[in-house]
């Protein structure tokens, strides 16, 4: 096993930095864990949700986010490069096979991932699913609306990208508080005003940029067959995340375990789910894994 990470940056082709972390013990299953957001980032935190000794472990920064440079970067981000990303990475590394655990908006990444590449594929855990189908959007949108009390996410946006560092300030606190509000959370005025600051603007902005263009859903996308060997970990009481479980189970039968908790991954029970949904086939995949000649 690692004793300490080993840590990097991959070029893209069109000008990102990816920012990643390898944890874990290399030659056992390879598990690339795809953060929520977009405009999140990986955390040491994450590291939670795997058995150390059993894995092979990628975190990495989705374009724009985190420590990925250059930060906040709009052009050349979208669903369909991310994805990419994830398979230029599986290639960097030297990866036949990965297995994914997505998590929130990681957990469409993973998906889509899928649809692209299922012959580079173990298994797929996906967590407090996120699925940006017409509907379930509009409802978000109009749930942050209300939340909102003023400006629609489009405004936002708009001040995100061309108002002055004071209107910047003040609407990413407005957008920070319309989310806590939506998650039935709550934060002390002052460490929301100490929270909100560039780096943050940044990656509202990068969300929302995602979020005004319908997060690049596609027609095809209407379409998708979710691979077989895929679970997905719920919360009930994480409305949108229900229904984009009920969207996929539409379109076929899915392996799916029901928790009494919300959209948060850190839930306890949903952490200790994800670890024993991991594990699953874990005897088949003890030798060491082949790697890509």
């Amino acid at each position: 096993m690692l004793t300490s990470p080993n840590i990097g940056y991959f070029p893209t082709c069109d000008g990102h930095q990816l920012y990643w972390e390898r944890h874990g013990t290399p030659g056992t299953e390879p598990v690339f864990f795809l953060h929520g957001g977009p405009g999140g980032r990986s955390s040491r935190h994450h590291l939670e949700f795997f058995d150390l000794c059993c894995f092979d472990i990628i975190l990495f920064d989705q374009r724009g986010g985190g420590r990925s440079m250059p930060q906040g970067q709009l052009q050349h981000n979208n669903t369909g490069q991310c994805v990419e990303d994830i398979d230029a990475l599986r290639r960097y590394f030297g990866f036949q096979k990965i297995s994914l655990l997505g998590v929130s908006w990681g957990s469409w990444l993973a998906i889509q991932y899928q649809q692209r590449y299922p012959d580079a594929l173990l298994k797929t855990t996906l967590v407090s699913v996120f699925v940006p189908f017409a509907q379930n959007v509009r409802a978000y949108d109009k749930t942050l609306s209300d939340a909102l009390a003023g400006p629609r996410a489009r405004s936002i946006y708009q001040i995100l990208n061309n108002g002055c560092e004071a209107q910047q300030r003040q609407a990413a606190i407005g957008w920070l508080k319309a989310i806590l509000k939506l998650n039935g959370q709550s934060m002390d005025p002052s460490a929301l005003e100490h929270f909100a600051d560039q780096e943050a603007v940044r990656a509202i902005r990068l969300e929302l940029h995602y979020h005004v263009n319908h997060y690049f859903f596609t027609h095809t996308d209407e379409g998708l067959v979710v691979d077989a060997n895929t679970e997905v970990i719920q919360g009930t009481k994480d409305r949108f995340g229900m229904a984009s479980l009920r969207w996929l189970r539409q379109r076929q039968s899915i392996r799916c375990r029901l928790l009494h908790a919300g959209h948060n991954a850190f839930d306890r029970a949903i952490v200790k789910t994800v670890r024993h949904s991991l594990k699953r086939g874990c005897g088949t995949n003890k030798k060491r894994l082949p790697k890509v000649q």
